[in-house]
């Protein structure tokens, strides 16, 4: 950690960064998914009513995750990988991705999906040329192999915390688990790409396709290929050591619904 330290960027670097780039945003809205309901071990989303949400809300509240967001990065955040997401994400063309990005973030899922749902449709009608560089930008991040592996991980680290406090059902070793877990990798894959579709139908909407061919060359930059693998690792790593905190404190609330 010392000799990656020396390579990093300073804290102050780092939240300006989270800004300009709108990963702040990213981070603060993973509270909104968390709170709509316990869906990583399958329950009804109202089965812990307004307990799961007054929980979710103090485990994933914004401002910490983002504490940790900036420790993280400011120990592994190179500062030439630093200042070249920075540069593209203060253009003219970044701040308006990042405009609408956030506008995405924030909104509620069920808007932002069914509306998605129909804007995607459309183009899959037509065979439009969005969808191949939606697909394009994703390969660009690496997003969902990188998603897969991490909901995985996600999911083992909140089903064995819910398992050791007697909050479900599942008797099994960690192995056993990443097993099953991984033998749905192809079902997953294909959930994640067509959010994905769905979400980037809605986000992008309003933005040109000049534009889209221009964020996908710069995605495809080296250097913000190692931007995104750095923020993707740390968004991921606070939802795991989120979800499983969260887990470990199942044992409290109390089922306002029949299981």
């Amino acid at each position: 950690m010392t000799a990656t330290s020396a390579l990093a960027s300073d804290q102050g670097q780092i939240r300006d960064f989270l800004k300009i780039t709108g990963f702040d945003v990213a981070i603060e809205s993973i509270q909104l998914g968390a709170m709509a309901g316990p869906g990583l071990t399958g329950e009804d989303p109202d089965v812990f009513g307004r307990q799961w949400q007054d929980l979710a809300r103090d485990v994933f509240e914004p401002s910490a995750m983002v504490d940790d967001a900036v420790k993280m990065l400011s120990a592994v955040m190179p500062q030439e990988v630093l200042d070249h997401g920075i540069e593209f994400y203060e253009s003219p063309l970044g701040q308006r991705l990042v405009e609408v990005e956030n506008e995405s973030h924030l909104t509620d899922d069920e808007v932002k999906y069914t509306e998605g749902a129909e804007i995607a449709a459309e183009l899959l009608e037509s065979d439009d040329l969005r969808l191949q560089l939606y697909k394009a930008m994703g390969d660009a991040i690496g997003s969902t192999d990188v998603a897969i592996r991490s909901l995985i991980e996600i999911q083992v680290r909140y089903l064995m915390a819910a398992m050791s406090v007697g909050a479900s059902d599942l008797e099994l070793d960690e192995s056993d688990l990443r097993a099953i877990l991984q033998s749905q990798s192809d079902i997953m894959r294909d959930g994640i790409e067509e959010n994905s579709l769905v979400a980037n139908a809605y986000a992008y909407r309003m933005i040109d396709e000049a534009d889209l061919i221009d964020y996908l060359a710069a995605l495809q930059d080296p250097r913000m290929g190692q931007v995104y693998e750095i923020l993707n690792a740390v968004q991921f790593e606070i939802m795991a050591n989120r979800y499983e905190a969260m887990a470990s404190r199942l044992d409290k609330l109390t089922p306002e619904t029949e299981l």
